[in-house]
């Protein structure tokens, strides 16, 4: 059964860019550009590529949301804004199971980071 990757990202030209990467990789990918429907759609996907800075409900929202309904989905948050490393650190520890990659670094790093976490395709 072919893996499935969640994209909750409000801009669609991100969503669309990451769904192409996922889907070269072998992997099926849908996103949701409304990160209220995305929380909704999040369990039944394998892993969930969550965009950290997003109008109505952030990713950091989103991570809480799914901590205190125990959704154990892994994620890999995105964002265009720099990680500071001890930011990293924190939300690493806030929220177990959370890598992240920047925007910037997607083509290079979004499907490696992926296959560390749920494996190939």
């Amino acid at each position: 059964m072919m893996k499935k990757v969640l994209i909750i990202d409000d801009e669609p030209d991100v969503c669309e860019t990451m769904k192409m990467i996922v889907e070269r990789a072998g992997y099926s990918a849908e996103y949701e550009t409304d990160p209220t429907r995305g929380l909704k759609e999040i369990t039944g996907f394998d892993i969930v590529l969550l965009d950290i800075m997003m109008p109505k409900l952030s990713g950091r929202q989103i991570l809480e949301e799914m901590k205190k309904k125990k959704i154990k989905t892994p994620v890999i948050a995105v964002s265009a804004v720099g990680f500071h490393v001890e930011i990293a650190k924190e939300l690493a520890a806030k929220y177990p199971g959370t890598s992240f990659v920047e925007k910037t670094e997607m083509a290079t790093t979004l499907t490696d980071r992926i296959r560390k976490t749920i494996g190939a395709p």
